[in-house]
């Protein structure tokens, strides 16, 4: 559902401009949550499940907003705070909504979600606006963007591979207590906020592509830490922080797609990205849930052989568009 609002609202968003579309996405996904607060029957969550994956249409448009307001100079730096920043609320969300939930009842958890969205989305109104480029014409890019689009899933899967089923993998192999497993999720959420503005800096300072091998070097090795560390709780919490990097290479990839694509049609060509992105990034957790019913330790072995090798293919795909 999420993936069908993407590329109309990249279209909308490059005719009227971002910060409405952006607004209005996260509205309806505030609307959304709340509808389901009074639900007495399943069969009622149709609409407001689809209302509520609507505002994910707002990632490539903040990502596009991003770009046509930030110097090229410092772009990724702002990607990696912004990115950072979703990814850590993203993963830290869903042990915290299960601690309000055990503790006041599912209503209250949903509650206090709508009460975020609608905050964010009040957020969105400070936000400066950025007319549309008067110049659109029609949706060009030249063919590295489709090469980086076919990598693009690949790459996706890879960020989520480890990351699906790692709750259970620490709860059933590391044998975590049930009363710790939230802080190896939370230090997943702070390795990838800090890795992912460490990383845009580094793309702004030395270039994009030791930024991409410096990710998936950080990702390959936190796999065969995690893999190696058995049930010593020391090693689990530092791999499960270095498992962070497997979204740090994310803002660097907006960052040297913001070259490629015609200003023009940034959010469109985003929106497209991020299609891209999420037909991947789901693939990556049925495939992580065969690989763990296979061995729990294939979602890391595969993501630990398949890193380096995916981020120097994108990496020579950035190499080609600089030179």
């Amino acid at each position: 559902m999420a993936v069908l609002w993407f590329i109309p609202a990249g279209y909308l968003a490059d005719r009227i401009g971002r910060k409405p579309v952006i607004t209005a996405a996260w509205l309806c996904a505030a609307l959304g949550v709340v509808s389901f607060i009074p639900l007495t029957d399943w069969r009622g969550a149709f609409v407001g499940s689809a209302l509520y994956w609507s505002g994910t249409a707002g990632l490539p448009l903040i990502i596009a907003y991003v770009t046509s307001t930030a110097s090229r100079e410092q772009l990724g730096r702002a990607l990696g705070i912004v990115l950072g920043a979703y990814f850590a609320g993203n993963i830290l969300g869903a042990p915290i909504a299960g601690v309000i939930a055990a503790s006041f009842g599912f209503r209250v958890a949903i509650a206090v979600a709508a009460a975020f969205l609608i905050g964010s989305a009040a957020l969105t109104f400070g936000l400066r606006a950025v007319p549309p480029h008067p110049e659109r014409g029609p949706f060009r890019p030249p063919r590295t963007y489709w090469t980086l689009l076919a990598l693009t899933p690949f790459a996706a899967m890879l960020s989520i591979l480890a990351l699906a089923l790692l709750p259970v993998y620490l709860r059933d192999v590391a044998a975590v207590p049930l009363e710790r497993l939230g802080v190896y999720v939370a230090l997943v959420s702070v390795g990838a906020t800090v890795l992912a503005v460490l990383a845009g800096r580094l793309a702004d300072d030395i270039g994009a592509i030791p930024a991409v091998l410096g990710a998936a070097g950080l990702v390959t090795a936190a796999c065969v830490l995690m893999a190696l560390s058995g049930r010593s709780e020391p090693l689990v919490a530092f791999s499960a922080l270095l498992l962070g990097a497997t979204q740090a290479a994310n803002p660097v990839v907006a960052s040297a797609v913001e070259r490629i694509i015609p200003r023009a049609r940034a959010a469109f060509g985003y929106a497209i990205y991020q299609v891209a992105f999420a037909l991947g990034f789901g693939a990556g957790g049925t495939v992580a849930g065969f690989l763990y019913d296979a061995d729990p330790l294939l979602p890391f072995i595969a993501t630990a052989a398949l890193a380096l090798p995916v981020a120097t293919a994108v990496g020579v795909v950035i190499a080609r568009e600089a030179s």
